[in-house]
């Protein structure tokens, strides 16, 4: 399959790191409204140029539901390459996976290969980081799933000519990337990105979406990747989803 910038949809990974490594939804954030990249003089602004924060900092819960770029670019040179990569391979990044289509690799940076400016953007669902929409919808299963990924697969049964089930596949866990803690966090994170931030427009009467929204920049001229990715009902989740356009 293809693989594309994943955009926002990353800062979910990102924000994975920084709970697990001991930051709460609360942990407040620099938020300025442009962030000078390490080493460079270019300038990241937030998407549209807007203002995330009048004060210059909002907590991490906030970043995520604003979808704030500078706040995130800066938690991931905090954080480190190593540790986003550490993350990004929990999840299945760089690895090997079959449905039983072989399925293409989603992948972060090389060891050693990126610097704090890269650092900075791949944090943020740039540079070099690319996804399979499979990997976004594993993302968002797990999290929904209390932090246990599950070997995604096609078929769930084989039949013979006259119908006897020659082969069943069962559910199969992949590992636990993420704590649970962790993974209630991030639900509830996400809650707020679909009630109140960027993904108001997944909202559905009665029933409680988890989301998280992404724009990736491409090539000069081209316009941006739109993705969205999203479980529900959130406290009881049937469905996990994501989109590319």
């Amino acid at each position: 399959g293809d693989t594309y910038p994943p955009g926002s949809t990353f800062k979910l990974v990102t924000a994975a790191a920084a709970l697990e490594s001991g930051l709460a939804p609360s942990t407040p954030l620099p938020a300025p409204d442009t962030y000078t990249l390490p080493g460079t003089r270019t300038s990241l602004e937030n998407y549209g140029g807007e203002k995330c924060s009048a004060t210059g900092a909002m907590t991490l819960d906030d970043a995520l539901r604003i979808s704030c770029n500078t706040a995130f670019a800066q938690l991931g040179v905090q954080l480190g390459a190593d540790a986003l990569r550490t993350q990004a391979e929990a999840f299945g990044f760089d690895t090997d996976l079959s449905i039983p289509l072989t399925v293409a690799h989603s992948r972060f940076p090389a060891d050693g290969a990126i610097d704090e400016a890269q650092t900075a953007l791949s944090a943020i669902g740039q540079y070099d980081v690319r996804v399979t929409p499979l990997q976004v919808a594993m993302l968002a299963a797990t999290i929904a799933n209390g932090g246990v990924e599950m070997k995604p697969y096609l078929v769930s049964t084989v039949r013979d000519q006259d119908l006897t089930v020659v082969d069943t596949t069962s559910p199969t866990a992949l590992g636990r990337p993420i704590s649970a803690s962790t993974a209630s966090s991030l639900r509830d994170m996400m809650l707020n990105v679909v009630d109140n931030g960027t993904g108001t427009a997944a909202q559905i009467p009665g029933v409680q979406v988890a989301g998280k929204t992404g724009t990736a920049q491409t090539t000069d001229g081209a316009a941006p990747h739109a993705w969205f990715t999203a479980f529900a009902p959130a406290t009881n989740p049937k469905i996990a989803v994501a989109v590319v356009v």
